[in-house]
């Protein structure tokens, strides 16, 4: 701890932003620009030429990802959002669209690649996924109009595709959900034997991991080659130790639909051909219908947890971090099925985990209390030996020593900081799929910004109660939070909910441990007044005439002020540890004095 209440207070300020930056870290996060006042982003179909060829595609417009299809039913662009609920794709006056922030630095193309110069997304042509290929058959597919359905309530968005090719006629039914990475897919090939059905990429890393697993087998094998019968087979950005961005690390992965689009489900082989490095793909073989659920998205924990993707041997290895995220997203979604209630559950989870925390809280909060007990001593003795540092540390030490302050204790905060962020970074991920009061959906920004509001005054009070005593500190942190509210402004509703709970109950906790601390100290602080000794001269270094002072002991109240007259009695520790310092101090001038007359 820095004795100086200044540095004090910007090392406090260098704390918070070291912590910021390190949960940022540790949980990927990327950092937006908040949307506009009051809008919300209303997932359906929107039709629009994204590839400049004449002929308008279809694209699917979602929280999560926008996803665009030629009118033959293939993805031609994959837009992950890196900020969920971003609403890139803008409509113009003249019933045209601006596609510009689509094609940003917010999104990654699962289909596309990457431009050098300003690392933008990019289309490339012939880079298509669930594209079906005939062996022989150079017809040039004629394409009926797609028809399409938006089913918000039930979390659909349907569209089923037809063209023929010869005398072969394709057709395609998909099922987006907009609140997750998951694509339903039913492929009917008419008039065909044998196709292959194509997903390239990822183009957003040059050489993905390639695994498929064995029906059967205790772990996917990473050879390329062909897997008949495959359980899964997956495209994925390589995760290694803990820096790493899970927002903008990508998955593809395919495997037999667990689920049929009726509700019905199917089970079926996945005969699947991989291919590793920079042309990485993934080519199904078949030769009748194929029923498929299809992951394009970020290659995160929560959300494969979410999509049922996890329970497949070797989709995801997680860390020490990982397996604590996992556990909390379990006991989440446990809590819901009794409350039925988000907004509940995260208020119960954020409750149950400050509770477990709060031992360690209260170390760290009752260091923090008495630190502000006794910065007025702490003031005068630097006052005192203002060009003495090394008498100033050495009191200061000694002023630790008999109130018994711990500036160790502080350290106690670092022990909870690994779980918090861990937790934070998992409601980040996690999709709630259910709005709380004003609040369309937890896990996109709230787009009145009442949250963010609501946790910049959250957190000025918790300052307010942590600092009461040096209002100096308060001024400098305050301006901290001012900055952290753009985070507020970005983050999933989710998210800001369980900081500004999280930070009311700390701000609970500190207040009774003021109040312990106070009534441990009731019997009041001492500190040393300098008086001016009537006729009393000491000449300084420089030769200036000073006046020559002497030691009077006063009260100093919990406020940290002094009483006016005489002081309540303190305790006998306290007051003589205080006499013997003015005497000292007193004898130290006398000596100092001789030797100037000597």
């Amino acid at each position: 701890m820095m004795t100086n209440p200044v540095r004090f207070g910007a090392r406090n300020w260098l704390y918070g932003a070291a912590f910021a930056a390190l949960a940022l870290v540790l949980t990927g996060c990327g950092v937006g620009q908040p949307g506009s006042f009051g809008h919300v982003l209303q997932s359906g179909w929107i039709q629009a030429d994204i590839d400049g060829n004449g002929t308008k595609d279809l694209i699917a417009q979602t929280n999560l990802a926008d996803v665009v299809f030629n009118p033959e039913g293939e993805i031609i662009g994959w837009y992950v959002k890196v900020n969920p609920g971003s609403q890139l794709i803008k409509a113009n006056n003249d019933g045209t669209y601006n596609l510009d922030a689509l094609k940003g630095a917010l999104t990654f193309n699962l289909v596309g690649g990457r431009n050098g110069s300003d690392n933008k997304p990019l289309l490339i042509s012939g880079r298509k996924a669930l594209e079906v290929q005939l062996a022989g058959n150079t017809a040039q597919p004629v394409a009926q109009t797609p028809i399409t359905e938006t089913n918000l309530g039930q979390n659909r968005l349907n569209a089923t595709f037809t063209y023929t090719q010869g005398d072969v006629t394709v057709t395609k039914k998909v099922v987006l959900h907009p609140r997750q990475f998951s694509i339903q897919a039913d492929v009917n090939v008419a008039g065909a034997g044998a196709y292959t059905l194509n997903f390239p990429g990822l183009a957003t890393t040059t050489d993905p991991e390639v695994k498929a697993l064995p029906s059967g087998a205790p772990a996917p094998t990473t050879t390329p080659g062909t897997i008949p019968n495959a359980a899964y087979a997956a495209l994925q950005t390589s995760i290694g130790g803990l820096i790493h961005n899970s927002q903008t690390a990508a998955a593809l992965l395919i495997r037999p639909q667990q689920g049929g689009q009726g509700g019905t489900p199917q089970q079926g082989p996945l005969n699947v051909t991989t291919v590793g490095g920079t042309d990485a793909r993934l080519t199904v073989n078949a030769s009748g219908p194929l029923a498929l659920d299809i992951y394009g998205g970020k290659n995160e924990l929560v959300h494969l947890y979410q999509g049922g993707y996890t329970e497949l041997p070797g989709v995801f290895s997680p860390n020490i971090f990982g397996y604590i995220s996992l556990y909390i997203a379990k006991f989440m979604t446990w809590l819901y099925s009794f409350l039925g209630n988000w907004g509940l559950t995260i208020l119960v989870l954020t409750v149950t985990l400050r509770l477990l925390i709060w031992p360690l809280m209260q170390s760290q909060g009752r260091t923090t209390a008495k630190m502000q007990m006794v910065q007025p001593l702490m003031k005068e003795v630097q006052e005192k030996y203002k060009d003495d540092p090394a008498k100033v540390q050495a009191e200061t030490m000694r002023l630790y020593r008999e109130y018994d302050v711990n500036p160790v204790g502080c350290l106690s905060m670092f022990i909870p900081l690994p779980i918090l962020f861990v937790l934070y970074g998992t409601i980040r991920n996690f999709e709630f799929d259910q709005g709380l009061a004003w609040l369309p959906d937890l896990s996109i920004p709230d787009p009145f910004w009442i949250l963010g509001v609501l946790y910049v005054c959250a957190n000025i009070l918790q300052l307010y109660v942590s600092t009461r005593k040096a209002p100096q500190m308060f001024r400098q942190q305050a301006v901290m939070y001012l900055f952290f509210a753009y985070f507020a402004l970005t983050f999933p509703a989710g998210v800001t909910l369980y900081w500004i709970i999280g930070t009311l109950i700390g701000t609970g906790q500190q207040y009774l441990i003021n109040k312990q601390v106070e009534a441990h100290m009731a019997g009041g602080l001492q500190r040393v007044e300098k008086k001016t000794a009537p006729g009393g001269v000491n000449l300084g270094k420089s030769g200036a005439t000073t006046k020559v002072t002497t030691a009077k002991t006063v009260t100093v109240e919990p406020s940290g002020k002094p009483s006016a007259g005489s002081s309540a009695p303190a305790k006998p520790g306290f007051r003589a540890m205080l006499e013997k310092a003015a005497q000292q101090a007193a004898e130290q001038q006398r000596q100092q004095q001789e030797k100037k007359k000597s």
